[in-house]
């Protein structure tokens, strides 16, 4: 049954595999600029990043943040900073140590969250399922509580005797409680007299 609603004849187009495939492209780009700006604060040289009024278009991801990806890729700190250059900035190896790193910590978030939103609005989504909200309408204690004189009445009704208090017990209290007890129930088959197979 959960197969049958797993189904989906909607095709996949071209739309949906460039748009994962940009978005990663997008992701990577931007990994590079920010484990070369972690490297830098790691080395002491503070936050840096590239020059956002190089260019026709001054934007914080302008002509500086593209024309600067192959000296990052090089291992140069510096490349695409705004001038004058901070001091300190980070060697060959703190920028590729952090470019690994940065890259593999965003990757991962990226298909982390992929496969949350494939399973959560992608054709292999559960369908019928309530969300915890909705459970929490329908089942959860705020309801049972607003129900409370329908389900148990005789605790919470209009009639309710309010002389009626639970039972308290203490650690160690043993004595009987009065109620049905083994052979002395309702039930004709438990009480004492009762006529065997034979007799009947």
């Amino acid at each position: 049954m959960q197969r049958e609603r797993r189904r989906d004849p909607y095709p996949w187009t071209w739309e949906i595999p460039v748009a994962v495939a940009l978005a990663t492209l997008f992701v990577i780009v931007i990994g590079i600029q920010l484990g070369r700006s972690v490297a830098n604060l790691l080395a002491g040289a503070g936050w840096t990043w590239p020059d956002a009024n190089a260019g026709a278009f001054p934007s914080p991801i302008g002509t500086a943040f593209w024309t600067s990806l192959p000296g990052v890729l090089g291992g140069h700190a510096d490349a695409g900073l705004p001038a004058p250059t901070p001091d300190g900035l980070a060697g060959r190896g703190l920028v590729w140590v952090s470019l690994a790193l940065t890259e593999a910590a965003l990757l991962t978030a990226t298909i982390w969250v992929g496969v949350w939103a494939y399973q959560r609005w992608g054709p292999g989504r559960m369908r019928g399922m309530a969300t915890a909200a909705e459970a929490e309408k329908l089942l959860g204690v705020t309801r049972l509580r607003k129900v409370a004189g329908i389900v148990r009445p005789d605790l919470y009704g209009k009639h309710a005797t309010a002389t009626a208090a639970p039972v308290q017990r203490t650690a160690g209290d043993l004595t009987e409680q009065a109620g049905p007890q083994l052979g002395h129930g309702l039930s004709p088959w438990l009480l004492d007299g009762r006529r065997t197979k034979e007799e009947r």
